[in-house]
């Protein structure tokens, strides 16, 4: 009787494991473990990868990872970008999503998540503050390119009692830092660009304590070359966190080409970035321009924005009403048929309100009146056509900066160097200085013998450029966020208490190398 007592229990423990395998009971049941301390997970398109063992792995932080991705407003759009590694190749990997939804009451809507505009992921919004994670496991042909473009689309209806104020901001969703790939690999994660990349595109600037100068020089300049070619930069104290050395930095630096200078005039606009192609919108769209006068010998300001624009079709007697304003200025505003698809204008940019940075705003909007606090209207279309440029007049842009600009051009390559030891915030400080100080397309490397650029650290005494001619003295303006830039004679004392840049065009000779 024993025996078959035991063999009961045996089969009855086997039968009750069948159904819970089958049910999938325990899985289901740790993830509701899981979920009530770690919040919800979604997982999408189960794939199982074949993995080795012992296999390299990496986490992929996505392109400027410390700015904010938020979508707010029901429809919003956003999109991010993550760097592939180029030596290292994945074998498999999964995309993950943390985001943080804000949901008025009432509102239905999705967060939709596509990789290379397929939609592969959705996420339903809940009411209230909440934390959700979702998880995409990446195919080879995610693989095939060397960056993963991830596009964010919120789509949803709110209650009808919101409209008017509280418009637009039924739900906000942020897109959280801790968002990354995560990769399995066919090799460990080693070179240079591959170990920036993964870094989302910043470059970690090995900065020890015990760095000499000289070394600070050679890898602060190199900062600067990568900001150049776009790239952010963070200057790392700590060895733990695996900041490039020198010859790291050297390295990264061959595989990131210099990016060219969008920013002067006379060129067209609207042909890439974020005012290229059509709009669709409700009421009202902007389009904003930037435009830098700073960097380049003769930079002659804009005279005239030649504008071309091409409108959807509007219904009934309605008209649009364009405007263009130049740094929060009116410079222009005409008032066009809604039967007219194109339209031009020669628009006269005035000079005494243009300054060293500039932003252009082109508005277009419908004159039809709201017939309710609910009534946002039909959804418009229109755009900003390439063939719109910003055409230079006559009149140099000159300010005390493109003075140095000017003469340090005439140098041609320029001598860097730094007196006293810099900090790592120091560092930081100084390499910005240094990207905003030396004009474009123009080289730069640490100097020898003599200096056209001088760091001078804070605290120390400051030096006397006596054997120069003219000098300039450049520091941080912390209330308008630019240099200041201030002249200084021969023989001339520099009052200074922190971080500061001489130019000495004429070149002024270490004194190192004065013995």
């Amino acid at each position: 009787m024993r025996m078959i007592g035991i063999g009961l229990m045996g089969f009855l423990l086997a039968g009750i494991a069948l159904l819970l395998s089958t049910m999938n009971i325990l899985e289901q049941g740790q993830r509701y473990v899981r979920e009530l301390t770690t919040g919800p997970q979604l997982v999408f398109e189960h794939r199982t990868a074949a993995t080795a063992q012992d296999a390299d792995t990496a986490v992929i932080l996505r392109a400027t990872p410390d700015h904010p991705v938020i979508l707010s407003g029901l429809p919003a759009y956003q999109s991010v970008a993550f760097a592939m590694p180029v030596d290292a190749r994945p074998t498999s990997g999964y995309l993950q999503i943390d985001a943080t939804s804000q949901v008025l009451d009432g509102v239905e809507g999705v967060l939709r998540i596509s990789i290379h505009n397929t939609r592969r992921g959705e996420m339903l919004l809940r009411s209230g503050e909440a934390g959700r994670s979702l998880q995409i496991p990446l195919s080879p042909t995610d693989f095939a390119g060397n960056q993963l473009v991830v596009s964010f689309s919120l789509q949803g209806t709110g209650a009808q009692h919101q409209c008017g104020a509280e418009d637009g901001v039924e739900a906000v969703v942020e897109i959280e830092t801790t968002s990354a790939v995560y990769l399995t690999l066919d090799r460990p994660l080693q070179t240079a660009r591959d170990r920036v990349h993964a870094w989302g595109n910043v470059v970690h600037v090995a900065w020890p304590q015990w760095l000499k100068q000289d070394e600070q020089l050679r890898r602060l300049v190199l900062a600067t070359q990568f900001q150049r070619r776009g790239l952010a930069t963070v200057f790392e104290t700590v060895q733990a966190k695996g900041g490039l050395t020198t010859v790291e930095l050297r390295a990264a630096l061959e595989a990131f080409p210099e990016t060219k200078d969008q920013s002067r005039p006379n060129r067209s606009m609207a042909q890439i970035g974020a005012n290229a192609g059509v709009r669709r919108f409700y009421r009202k769209a902007v389009w904003r321009e930037r435009y830098d006068l700073r960097g380049n010998t003769g930079q002659h300001m804009p005279a005239q924005l030649d504008l071309h624009m091409r409108f959807g079709r509007l219904l009934g007697n309605q008209h649009w009403a364009v405007a263009v304003t130049l740094n929060s200025r009116l410079v222009f505003q005409a008032h066009i048929t809604g039967a007219k698809p194109e339209y031009s204008a020669l628009i006269d940019l005035p000079e005494d309100i243009q300054s060293a940075s500039n932003v252009l705003e082109m508005v277009a909007a419908t004159t039809n009146p709201r017939t309710g606090p609910c009534d946002q209207g039909p959804e418009l279309l229109a755009e900003v056509l390439p063939t719109s440029r910003l055409v230079a007049g006559d009149t140099p842009f000159a300010d005390p900066l493109s003075q140095v600009h000017a003469a340090l051009r005439a140098v041609g390559p320029i001598n860097v160097a730094v007196a006293g030891p810099l900090s790592a915030m120091d560092a930081d400080a100084a390499s910005r200085m240094l990207d905003l100080m030396i004009p474009r397309n123009v080289a730069f490397k640490p100097a020898a013998a003599t200096a056209h650029v001088t760091m001078l650290a804070p605290g120390l005494p400051a030096p006397t450029p006596s054997e120069t001619g003219v000098a300039w003295l450049v520091t941080h303006d912390d209330v308008f966020g630019q240099l200041s830039v201030q002249s200084v004679g021969p023989g001339e004392a520099l009052p200074r208490k922190g971080l500061a840049l001489l130019v000495t065009p004429d070149a002024l000779v270490l004194p190192e190398a004065k013995g």
